[in-house]
Parts: structure tokens; C-alpha cells; sequence
């Protein structure tokens, strides 16, 4: 059993790949890759910058694709926007540093 795989997007920001093996060719996984190492390290320097008064709160930056598309493909509401950008995993993600 081979196992192929076609990168069909690959623009500097974001590479995604076509996965399959021969034995099922109709299953296709994706895999996406971004590297987010330069958002992350803007994100800090922001973090550091942002007025802890202010009324105008920049609460996130640079949220990985795979999560944004996973909230368009499951309808994430508010709520569920908050549940993960309060996750203490995603913290790098975060500028404001209240709890949303």
C-alpha cells in the first residue's frame, strides 16, 4: 500500500498537502502547515505595548487557520470564540490579557 501525496498550495503563509494511499483513493486527508513563529513573537511585543485602560481592547492576532476554518465548518458562536481564546493554550495568541 503507497501512500501519495500532492502539495497543491503552498504560497509562503500557508502549504497544504493531499494525502491518500492507493488502496482508498476516494479518502483524502489535508494537511495544512503554517508557521506562525513571526505572529507569535509580533504578538508579545504587542502584548507588552497594549494599554491595560483602553476602551479600544485588541483581544487576538494571527489565529491559526486550521482553527479558523474549524469554527466557519462547526458554526462557533461567541461563546465558543471564548472558550478558546481563554484556553491557557493559546495564550500566544492573545494580546489583550484579560479574560475575554
Amino acid at each position: 500500500m503507497a501512500e501519495r501525496k500532492v502539495t497543491y498550495r503552498d504560497d509562503g503563509a500557508v502549504k497544504r498537502t493531499m494525502i491518500w494511499e492507493d488502496d482508498a483513493p476516494e479518502t483524502v486527508h489535508v494537511q495544512t502547515e503554517q508557521d506562525l513563529t513571526q505572529a507569535v513573537e509580533n504578538n508579545k511585543i504587542m502584548r507588552e505595548l497594549h494599554p491595560r485602560r483602553s476602551n479600544n481592547k485588541l483581544i487576538a492576532r494571527g489565529v491559526p487557520i486550521q482553527v479558523a476554518e474549524k469554527a466557519m465548518l462547526e458554526g462557533w458562536d461567541e461563546q465558543d470564540w471564548k472558550r478558546w481564546l481563554n484556553d491557557p493554550d493559546n495564550a500566544a495568541f492573545r494580546i489583550w490579557k484579560g479574560r475575554v
